[in-house]
């Protein structure tokens, strides 16, 4: 599952995409720009009620959620400023 989104940054359109990780616990979506595989922002089902939000949560809504939580703290700006990924729980 990717879900591809626009977001203003600096002025200017950019085009990202977050899919959800194959393999592994916790599950996690990796939010990268749309013209590179880059990793940007990696958001981790973290603790009991997230691991369980991403088990029950339909696939959309599990990355949906993700990408609300990177853009509201930031975290997409932060990772091309710094050229870091960043990391959060959901």
């Amino acid at each position: 599952m990717i879900q591809t989104f626009e977001q203003v940054i600096g002025g200017q359109r950019m085009q990202f995409c977050a899919s959800i990780a194959k393999g592994g616990r916790p599950q996690r979506v990796i939010i990268s720009r749309a013209d590179s595989a880059e990793s940007l922002v990696i958001v981790e089902a973290g603790g009991i009620i997230g691991a369980i939000k991403a088990e029950v949560e339909a696939p959309d809504s599990f990355v949906a959620d993700a990408v609300c939580k990177a853009q509201q703290e930031a975290l997409i700006e932060r990772a091309l400023e710094t050229d870091a990924v960043q990391t959060t729980s959901l």
